[in-house]
């Protein structure tokens, strides 16, 4: 591997719980056996270590795409993200993207096939931002996998998104959501997670889904080969041949998010 090749540091939220951190490296797992050459760093945003600028400068400017394990341009995007990357370059956030609606009709399948039978509509439970707009990617993934099960089934389900989070700038809670479904005369909702991987708002999505009277409870988007091929898609639009040729290290990528400069992170 040349030493100059482009390292794909993968950035995710710290979690003092295990199973958050050990979905975290079973992914990346993932990114390192279908790209053996890459080489794959972790960091986190918090708790953990390395941070992202540590991460970056252990590097010793070897060029560097970190990679938000992120499902929206929330607060660790716009603020955190730009202020700890230093020379290195940041894709975008790993959605809104196809593969991650591929990723969680596989969740939705599972649970379905764990329960025994297919949902009827889909409470889509993200953990919900205080940023206005931090929620979009969830409404289009709501949107997105609508469209994928109703071509797939051949009849509608209503994907609905919600949040986890009180206070969210924009969502509906994920028992608002349920009860709106059953007022509609579904009778087998499910409660998808929009969520990377288990901790506490998956427990708490768990608890509150069985209140809400959802049937079938899927697991997080976690680690599985949809993800690990969305994680090396954002590296690869990030650190392609128009990027290298203008100089990884020069300035960080456009963002092309409200909000959030293009040059935000420059030293």
């Amino acid at each position: 591997m040349d030493s100059r090749s482009p390292v794909l540091i993968a950035a995710a939220h710290g979690s003092r719980e295990a199973r958050a951190q050990t979905e975290t490296h079973r992914l990346l797992a993932h990114v390192r056996v279908l790209r053996p050459a890459l080489r794959v760093e972790t960091a986190f945003f918090d708790i953990h270590r390395p941070t992202v600028d540590e991460a970056v400068a252990a590097l010793h400017g070897v060029p560097a795409v970190v990679v938000p394990l992120l499902l929206g341009s929330g607060f660790h995007f716009s603020v955190d993200l730009p202020a700890l990357l230093g020379p290195a370059r940041a894709a975008r956030p790993l959605a809104p993207h196809p593969l991650v609606v591929e990723a969680l009709a596989h969740r939705l399948q599972e649970a379905e096939s764990h329960a025994g039978f297919p949902a009827d509509a889909v409470v889509l439970a993200a953990a919900g931002s205080r940023r206005p707009g931090g929620d979009d990617s969830c409404h289009a993934a709501a949107r997105d996998l609508a469209a994928a099960l109703c071509a797939r089934r051949g009849a509608p389900v209503p994907v609905r998104p919600a949040v986890l989070c009180d206070g969210s700038a924009d969502g509906r809670s994920l028992a608002r959501t349920a009860a709106d479904l059953r007022a509609e005369g579904r009778t087998r909702v499910a409660a998808l997670p929009y969520l990377m991987a288990s901790g506490r708002f998956s427990d708490r999505l768990a608890e509150e889904a069985g209140r809400a009277g959802c049937v079938i409870i899927a697991r997080p988007l976690g680690a599985q080969e949809a993800m690990a091929r969305l994680v090396l898609a954002r590296f690869d639009a990030c650190a392609g041949p128009a990027a290298v040729e203008t100089g990884l290290g020069d300035r960080v990528a456009r963002w092309d998010v409200p909000g959030v400069s293009d040059t935000a992170g420059r030293r």
